[in-house]
């Protein structure tokens, strides 16, 4: 029993030994059929994989590349107009204050001349006014001759009643208010 067990170790052990030599020397067929394996998975990855895979990628790199040129077109148009928006807001500043300025020399003229015209104005009342009261001294020292001389007639008539007819008499007082 003894010599039956280290009889049967032993094959035991070249069996082991056998099944580890067809690890590491793998027998010629089945190395074939491996590489043969393999260059059909290739072919069949070849004809109907690779080709939608490699376009897939080639769609995308465009993608990415249109993405991008248009980004960049984008930030190039975003300069543009923040640098127009940047002379449009000088301009219109410029124009506010030309603006400004036209309605400031606007406001200057009219008052000018609104100044001028009061000027005008209170020279013409003021001439008005003193031709009115030239009018009005000469209505009175009209007024107060005609009564002098009515009242020089009166006088005159009372002394010279009997005397003087009607007709002298207007004759009379006309010489008087023209004297005085």
């Amino acid at each position: 029993m003894a010599q039956n067990t280290l009889q049967n170790s032993t094959e035991k052990t070249a069996e082991d030994h056998a099944g580890e030599k067809s690890l590491l020397a793998p027998e010629l067929q089945i190395v074939v059929l491996t590489w043969i394996s393999f260059f059909l998975l290739l072919a069949v990855l070849k004809k109907f994989a690779w080709k939608p895979i490699l376009k897939a990628l080639d769609d995308r790199e465009n993608s990415i590349r249109t993405a991008v040129e248009e980004a960049a077109k984008t930030r190039e148009e975003y300069l543009k107009i923040g640098d127009k928006r940047k002379q449009i807001l000088t301009e219109a500043d410029h124009q506010a204050k030309e603006i400004m300025n036209q309605s400031r020399d606007a406001a200057m003229k009219n008052a000018k001349l609104i100044e001028e015209r009061t000027k005008q104005e209170a020279q013409i009342i003021l001439e008005n006014a003193q031709r009115e009261i030239e009018a009005e001294q000469e209505k009175a020292a009209a007024f107060l001759k005609e009564k002098s001389a009515n009242t020089a007639v009166e006088l005159a008539e009372k002394i010279l009643r009997d005397s003087l007819n009607a007709d002298k008499q207007t004759k009379v007082n006309n010489a008087l208010i023209d004297e005085i």
